[in-house]
């Protein structure tokens, strides 16, 4: 049942990870989680932002299977800016990704926006927690997207488990044409339907956030919600192909 449909996962990490998470997964065991569930892509980061290495070795180690993307803390200011860049321009890392709730600045602080420039010079996406206040609100990241229109922003989550976070996120997505939505760890499998009936087709995209979700769980809210064969494929595959510019 899970394997039915071909997928890329647009979310997952490797690392290590203490209180209160206390779990760790290693590039090893990620790709026997891909075999396993039909995964043939993972857009993968690190645990945090000093950890970018472990990312490029399992991207050298599985480079058909791993699109890597940089982890970066910007309150650390020119360091952070010249890593993404770095990864960007001579690893061929795919895009950077920020966790502002760790890291303690809104997702729409002036200290993003030199990332946010670096992705775009480059044409590569941007990755943004979502969900969480008060650093990672939907409205942060659409009053982001709209300082950086050329900016393809992937908000992860989709507004995680809150309703109105959810509800907050189908509409910052609709509103901006530059924000797509991944699914991992939202709660509510009809928000799912709903973005892809109301939003726009082509802008919802499978995550599992791998280790903290179950990828059975997480594949089982797109299977549930509601939506045709063309729907799941489009959530599991086309669309991650379209955003990450991958040949079908």
């Amino acid at each position: 049942m899970f394997a039915t449909f071909k997928k890329i996962d647009m979310h997952s990490h490797i690392g290590t990870w203490g209180a209160p998470f206390n779990i760790h997964m290693d590039a090893h065991n990620l790709i026997q989680q891909m075999e396993e569930y039909n995964i043939v892509k993972t857009v993968l980061c690190s645990s945090n932002s000093s950890n970018n290495e472990e990312t490029l070795q399992a991207y050298r180690q599985y480079p058909t299977a791993i699109i890597p993307i940089a982890r970066i803390d910007c309150s650390k200011g020119k360091k952070a800016y010249d890593e993404l860049e770095h990864y960007i321009r001579d690893e061929h890392f795919e895009g950077g990704k920020i966790q502002s709730l760790f890291d303690g600045y809104a997702a729409d602080a002036p200290c993003v926006d030199p990332a946010a420039e670096i992705c775009a010079y480059y044409g590569k996406p941007f990755f943004v927690h979502s969900g969480h206040a008060p650093f990672s609100l939907p409205w942060q990241i659409g009053l982001l997207a709209e300082r950086h229109p050329t900016l393809k922003i992937c908000m992860l989550h989709m507004g995680h488990g809150n309703g109105i976070y959810v509800d907050a996120a189908l509409t910052m997505a609709k509103r901006y044409s530059n924000i797509w939505l991944e699914t991992s760890g939202t709660s509510m499998s009809v928000q799912i339907r709903n973005a892809y009936e109301n939003v726009a087709q082509n802008k919802i995209m499978f995550g599992l956030d791998t280790p903290f979700h179950a990828p059975s769980v997480e594949i089982q809210k797109i299977q549930a919600c509601g939506i045709d064969e063309e729907g799941m494929n489009r959530i599991f595959y086309k669309n991650a192909c379209e955003f990450m510019n991958i040949e079908i």
